[in-house]
């Protein structure tokens, strides 16, 4: 069996996802292997490889195909505000950590989420250098795809003390932001805060090699969005799915298909809900008094 032995709602739409990052990843797995994808340096400075555009192409042209009344979001793809009419918008990151892809590290993903009024219901993260899946529906729960095999995904408590780490993505390079995230892990009696290279993946709550039990992210004080809805809104299911907490810093479930597509409120990703609650107390000190709307747009952020 290559897919979850799953027959509730939603089913047709986990398959079609679970076929578009197979697609995708075989794709990119191609251009890796040859080494032979351009890279370009798009409008906000960050890279974008002949991989992402492939595997954008063979995203869109599976959802479609499948489902062509739903909305689409990819990062590489136009912003259409039509989508915001749409209850229905799928959500897609075809290469998240493109600078790791343009490094040889293999630590990126394809990450394809629906998102139904405002949340995701299905999530399938693929990621393609060792052929492993998570997977989730909202209410079904997680699963974990290796190999063909297929298990059952629950993210294990905390250990003690917790493990909090932060990413350079997340202002963990700023001087300012990166002295609240050790004052949140005391707060806490969490370890000493680590730097990831990389932001955050639900797949490093699996286990063997866990290496964190918490990750937080600080809202920018110059009220820029932190990160962008695919970034997030595949691993948000599939967090919580397992187990697991991922809101903004004031405790807030991420609202998806806004009109920006930034994230407001920072992020906090927990392994469960007590430890979330603790490190939620720990973070407010660190927070502005303004609360950021749920859309950026309504702050006038784009």
């Amino acid at each position: 069996m290559t897919n979850p032995d799953y027959r509730g709602g939603y089913r047709r739409e986990l398959e079609t996802a679970l076929d578009a990052g197979r697609r995708a990843a075989k794709v990119i797995l191609e251009f890796y292997d040859a080494q032979s994808a351009a890279t370009y340096t798009k409008g906000d400075g960050s890279p974008v490889t002949d991989a992402d555009l492939a595997s954008d192409r063979v995203i869109r042209e599976t959802i479609s195909n499948a489902f062509p009344e739903d909305a689409l979001l990819t990062e590489e793809g136009a912003n259409d505000l039509d989508r915001l009419a749409n209850d229905r918008c799928w959500i897609v990151d075809p290469i998240d950590g493109t600078a790791q892809y343009v490094a040889r590290t293999g630590l990126f993903d394809v990450m394809i989420a629906l998102c139904v009024d405002g949340r995701p219901v299905v999530a399938v993260s693929v990621q393609p250098v060792v052929d492993r899946i998570q997977a989730a529906v909202g209410g079904a729960g997680a699963w974990e795809i290796a190999g063909g095999v297929v298990s059952r995904f629950q993210i294990d408590p905390p250990i003690e003390p917790p493990r909090v780490v932060t990413s350079k993505w997340y202002g963990g390079r700023d001087k300012d932001r990166k002295a609240g995230i050790r004052r949140i892990a005391g707060r806490a009696g969490a370890a000493e805060p680590s730097i990831l290279e990389v932001g955050y993946q639900s797949r490093s709550y699996s286990n063997p090699g866990r290496t964190y039990d918490a990750f937080i992210g600080l809202p920018p004080e110059s009220g820029s969005s932190i990160a962008q809805e695919w970034d997030l809104a595949c691993v948000d299911l599939i967090t919580h799915e397992a187990g697991g907490r991922l809101t903004d810093c004031w405790g807030r479930l991420h609202r998806y298909n806004k009109r920006s597509t930034g994230i407001s409120g920072g992020i906090l990703a927990s392994a469960d809900p007590g430890l979330h609650r603790i490190l939620l107390d720990a973070i407010a000190p660190e927070l502005p008094e303004a609360v950021p709307s749920e859309d950026p747009a309504d702050d006038g952020i784009d």
